[in-house]
């Protein structure tokens, strides 16, 4: 059996569980709705050695880029659990000819996974979760830290942010493949209506590279565009 018949057959169960995950692709469940940030599990099957891992993951949507609708720019973490390794400390795997595997693994979406994404059902909680996770390889790069302020309206703490920095993100200053090329151009756009703390400015970015990384993906349907705290909140702003 291919992989994905074998995931799909894995996750029906929980799919029928819970309406609010969807197979996105033949190996990813995402969680719904889908808003500024995506929740998911990825199945990662290994038919050759017997098992498969699963991982979650929590991304922000709205950042530029050329991307798929899974961009990984987020927090992630592994589950699983085996009979053969357990007894030695290891986990991170299950393994196809457990018969208790996939009741496990059910339970373990359901203990360990689910609880986390119902958890995140504001920006705020969502970008407070990836700041102080531990494998958010973003959480320390200027622009990311300077777009999260910015979503949430801390404009002057974006503007602190991006001050340190914004001598780098001069447009078409790179000499790098296109498409890093459009990445940093898009950074760039930050200036302006950041330093001059134009809100309506601001909104239209991150609102703009959200709908680029969406339309015309499968998770199009699922999506619902929405205002972000900064449309909403006015006090603290600094020109």
């Amino acid at each position: 059996m291919s992989s994905a018949p074998q995931i799909k057959r894995l996750a029906k169960p929980l799919l029928q569980r819970h309406n609010d995950l969807i197979m996105a692709t033949g190996n990813i469940m995402a969680y719904l709705p889908v808003t500024h940030w995506n929740p998911y599990i990825r199945i990662h099957n290994r038919p050759k050695r017997g098992n498969f891992t699963v991982d979650w993951w929590v991304d922000t949507r709205f950042e530029p880029g050329h991307y798929a609708f899974i961009s990984r720019i987020g927090a992630c973490s592994l589950i699983g659990r085996s009979l053969k390794y357990r007894p030695r400390g290891r986990t991170g795997l299950f393994e196809w000819d457990d018969p208790t595997m996939p009741g496990d693994f059910i339970d373990q979406v359901e203990a360990r996974i689910l609880p986390v994404f119902s958890s995140l059902d504001t920006l705020e909680k969502t970008i407070a979760h990836l700041r102080a996770h531990q494998h958010n390889s973003f959480a320390e790069h200027p622009p990311w830290k300077t777009l999260m302020h910015v979503a949430l309206g801390e404009i002057p703490a974006a503007q602190a942010e991006w001050r340190n920095v914004m001598h780098n993100y001069v447009p078409r200053t790179t000499l790098s493949d296109p498409s890093r090329n459009y990445v940093y151009d898009q950074w760039c756009l930050l200036t302006e209506p950041l330093m001059a703390g134009d809100r309506a400015a601001l909104a239209r970015l991150p609102h703009g590279w959200e709908a680029e990384n969406t339309i015309g993906t499968n998770l199009e349907p699922y999506w619902r565009s929405t205002p972000f705290p900064l449309e909403h909140t006015h006090w603290g702003m600094v020109g």
